[in-house]
């Protein structure tokens, strides 16, 4: 799935910015779901995994547009898991911290951020692909047959603070 950040104050963004977070971050997940659910209800249900971000649980300065994204689809996943729980078709979120990526890589170049983020992190670590993958393995294996509509925070305990 694609995802958008405008880094920036609420006052730095523009109308482009705006909408390209809601496009890429929202409007994508949403219809790509809506496409795949008859396919799910034919066969008997399944399970549909989101890519969120730990920021769809907090706040961050300098974030607001891509904060109110992933709320959203927090939210999506929440009423999604409960609609279509009735067709055996279970929704849930994978919401990681920053993950060791050569983007985010790029971000800790700037040594404030990189105090910021890790700062906030107890564990002091940056997440990994294959923390990330192993937890979409899980929501999509029988082993979470009764989860739905939920997230797996993957964050090192930033939102447990």
């Amino acid at each position: 799935m694609a995802g958008w950040v405008h880094h920036g104050t609420i006052l730095d963004v523009n109308e482009t910015d705006w909408r390209n977070s809601f496009l890429i971050n929202l409007d994508s997940m949403y219809f790509v779901i809506k496409a795949a659910i008859p396919g799910l209800q034919r066969n008997g249900g399944g399970s549909i995994i989101n890519m969120s971000s730990q920021l769809g649980h907090v706040g961050m300065a300098g974030r607001n547009v891509y904060n109110m994204t992933k709320f959203g689809i927090e939210g999506l996943t929440k009423g999604m898991g409960v609609e279509l729980a009735k067709n055996n078709i279970r929704v849930n979120t994978v919401a990681p911290t920053f993950v060791a990526t050569p983007m985010v890589k790029r971000f800790f170049k700037n040594k404030e951020f990189k105090k910021l983020a890790l700062g906030n992190i107890p564990m002091k670590k940056l997440a990994t692909e294959s923390d990330i993958a192993t937890s979409v393995c899980f929501l999509a294996s029988s082993a979470s047959s009764m989860i739905t509509g939920t997230s797996i925070v993957i964050d090192g305990g930033w939102t447990a603070q």
